[in-house]
């Protein structure tokens, strides 16, 4: 698979929250199990498109989903009580003959709750976008390389990496564990026990409701914080990064910044502290809903 002519369009679900300068290079859209919705181009090159679909009873254990690199995960709440995983193929070539060789090459397999994507032609232009469609109550393991996760509307269990690419959560409750190396995440949402980590990427929260029920935590390393705080929030939020990182914040609550030789912080809400969100190396902005 050759990232250099993946080019992948359409509206983008993946950043919701992330800040304008990230969004400007948001890569792929997985808004639904319709593939008709994901554009992928290949430079000049002719593109052809095919699907694969598969079914995973829940009793099978943790949904393990992994596409070949350059690939995408999107994960939503489905109709049915087992797992559905459209895979949404594409590849390019000089005939558009050519490419539907390359993209009818594509396998999509399930081996027990493994997923997995193989191209038996070995076809150098291509990609597989693999949407999945789940229960609430869903254990699923996803990981990428030079490729976006994103989950939306979905309660369960989720274990989520990404190399070189996004993480998306929009209204998601349960446990994430979410990594992301040289990429942003964002969260989206008001409950769920979250533990968020980016290497070289940025970080967005965006707080809705009234207060988060639950735990949420979220640490960047080398990289911005943007968090978004409604107006008297009802629960305990704390901001941190180092002291030499630049702050933009003009709510009530950054008036009374702690601080230290080493660290900045502020506190927005009531106690006990339930959202704690820091960065090391990066700028942090804050803005009131």
């Amino acid at each position: 698979m050759n990232a250099g002519l993946l080019a992948i369009l359409g509206t983008v679900t993946l950043a919701l929250a992330l800040p304008p300068a990230v969004q400007s290079r948001r890569p792929v859209d997985l808004e639904a199990a319709d593939c008709s919705r994901i554009n992928q181009m290949f430079g000049d090159f002719e593109v052809a498109r095919a699907e694969r679909r598969v079914t995973v009873p829940v009793p099978v254990g943790v949904l393990d989903v992994r596409p070949e690199a350059n690939g995408g995960v999107r994960i939503e709440r489905g109709s049915g009580r087992d797992y559905s995983i459209t895979a949404c193929i594409a590849a390019g070539a000089a005939t558009i003959a050519e490419a539907q060789q390359a993209a009818d090459a594509v396998r999509l397999a399930a081996d027990g709750a493994r997923v997995r994507v193989e191209n038996v032609a070995r076809a150098k232009s291509w990609s597989v976008q693999l949407v999945v469609e789940a229960p609430d109550g869903a254990r699923i393991t996803a990981e990428t390389t030079n490729g976006p996760i994103g989950i939306a509307g979905l309660s369960g269990h989720f274990n989520l990496r990404a190399v070189n690419g996004p993480i998306g959560l929009d209204d998601v409750s349960g446990e994430v564990t979410a990594r992301a190396a040289n990429g942003p995440i964002s969260v989206k949402g008001s409950s769920g026990t979250f533990d968020v980590e980016t290497s070289n990427g940025p970080i967005s929260v965006s707080l809705e409701g009234a207060r988060w029920d639950g735990r949420l935590e979220a640490h960047a390393q080398n990289g911005p914080l943007t968090v978004r705080v409604p107006e008297q929030y009802g629960s305990g939020v704390e901001i941190s990064s180092a002291d030499h990182s630049p702050w933009s914040c003009r709510i009530a609550a950054c008036r009374g910044v702690d601080r230290d030789d080493r660290t900045r912080t502020v506190r927005i809400g009531p106690d006990p502290v339930v959202v704690r969100i820091s960065t090391v190396n990066g700028p942090v902005t804050i803005h009131e809903r």
